[in-house]
């Protein structure tokens, strides 16, 4: 993510369970839970993009 974008609110449908989880590890590590999902995504995007080279 660029650092001078600003954050907006979004609205995405996803499971309790897993948001549930989400803000458990989010609480653990001491991040929002928007911001350790940005995290959890470049994370995500990186490995499948090292999976394509």
């Amino acid at each position: 993510m660029k650092n001078n974008e600003v954050r907006e609110p979004r609205s995405i449908k996803i499971k309790p369970s897993i948001l549930r989880k989400a803000h458990q590890e989010a609480i653990k590590q001491g991040k929002t839970l928007g911001r350790w999902l940005e995290d959890a995504i470049d994370e995500k995007i990186e490995r499948e993009q090292k999976k394509v080279k």
